[in-house]
């Protein structure tokens, strides 16, 4: 079924480009009800697969599987004839949705084609010999990796026994040198999210002087949301603090590259020493028509809390810890080893991923694996072939 409908709705969109190749969309809507069902039809969202053309069942890069807004697709396939032309008020159009978003002025808003940016340009303007970040263990990798290359070194937390960032001894990590201090929430393998309230203070009592950044990717997936949880809301309130955001995970919009640093001008000017340019123009189209369809980001909300609660469930009878899942992702545990672990799924078409654990000197986290989280019958997938591999039925 799944199939079928690919291929009929490929059909459509073939028809529809070659229409909008010798016509505008607003001649093609003159040509009546075939004209306007097709425009219709592209609006559907697709069930789409990624362009390798591999086969296997992708749950090792927090993919979104349930697609992006059908209004920013129609936006797209609009605006297209346009890509001859910089188009650089399509950026500043999305800085304004952002801003408005957040709550905060024009200038607090830095796009970028994705947030990996905002962690790279990070690393770049604060990282040098001497000095140091402080982070969790198990932890999301890119800006601590950077910031060693820029010859700064990181200063790994363990995460706590719910396998959450450990803020009490994350402030006694500090020291001098201490430069950064990076919170990934969600945290990212483990899934944890953190107590707002422990959350604010945290990063009030940080001291004024040190730059603290919350990586917010995967937040909008949380079960109470954003609102609830971010961390936006206090950049006004202190100077050093970084938010990033993006469109990769619960917007869907991965391959389009999306995302932004909310932060103070004067902290954001440091960054744009480095920085690497904005979304390109579709991408910022398509951005502003996400932002703007925050119901269709509430059903993929919906639809990642469905699955997330349906494999807890399958974990819990099979016997299988886990983290308390907050992402886009599950961090489980079981009794082979995840390197290992994950060459049996792929073997068996199933991609799964194991975390790199620095600052982790122990054993304790070899056994744990994630996975991410994506449509019922791909999860099922998954749960089965975990099964065969685990020897349970």
């Amino acid at each position: 079924m799944r199939l079928c409908m690919r291929i009929a709705e490929q059909d459509v969109r073939m028809t529809l480009s070659s229409l909008l190749g010798s016509h505008h969309t607003t001649t093609l809507r003159r040509r009546g009800v075939a004209a306007a069902a097709l425009l219709a039809l592209a609006s559907w969202p697709l069930v789409a697969a990624p362009t390798s053309g591999d086969p296997s069942v992708r749950l090792s890069s927090n993919e979104n599987a349930f697609g992006f807004s059908p209004k920013a697709k129609a936006r797209l396939l609009e605006v297209i004839d346009s890509g001859n032309y910089y188009n650089h008020n399509e950026t500043g159009e999305l800085i304004k949705l952002c801003a408005k978003h957040e709550g905060v002025p024009e200038d607090y808003i830095l796009p970028t084609p994705g947030s990996g940016p905002v962690l790279l340009m990070t690393a770049a303007a604060y990282g040098k010999p001497g000095v140091n970040v402080v982070t969790a263990a198990p932890g999301y990798p890119q800006l601590t990796s950077a910031f060693e290359k820029h010859g700064g070194s990181v200063k790994y937390v363990r995460v706590n026994a719910q396998y959450g960032q450990d803020f009490k001894a994350m402030l006694a990590a500090i020291d001098d040198k201490t430069a950064i201090v990076y919170v990934c929430n969600p945290n990212n393998p483990t899934g944890v999210l953190a107590d707002p309230d422990e959350l604010r203070r945290f990063i009030f009592a940080v001291p004024k002087d040190i730059l603290v950044f919350v990586d917010e990717a995967y937040l909008e997936l949380s079960d109470k949301g954003l609102a609830a949880n971010t961390a936006s809301a206090f950049v006004k309130a202190r100077k050093n603090l970084i938010v990033s955001r993006t469109f990769s995970k619960g917007y869907g919009m991965a391959g389009l590259r999306v995302g932004y640093g909310i932060g103070h001008p004067e902290v954001l000017e440091k960054l744009k020493a480095f920085y690497m340019g904005p979304p390109s123009y579709l991408a910022s189209v398509a951005g502003q028509e996400a932002i703007k369809d925050q119901g269709f980001l509430e059903e993929n909300r919906k639809k990642y809390r469905e699955v997330r609660d349906y494999v807890c469930k399958e974990f819990d009878r099979m016997g299988i810890q886990y983290a308390s899942p907050q992402g886009a992702f599950i961090y489980f545990k079981t009794k082979v080893k995840g390197t290992e672990l994950v060459d049996k799924m792929k073997q068996s078409g199933v991609l799964i991923t194991r975390f790199r654990t620095p600052g982790i000197t122990d054993d304790s986290f070899d056994e744990w694996s994630r996975v991410s989280i994506a449509t019922k019958e791909e999860m099922d997938v998954f749960l089965g072939e975990l099964a065969k591999v685990l020897g349970k039925t």
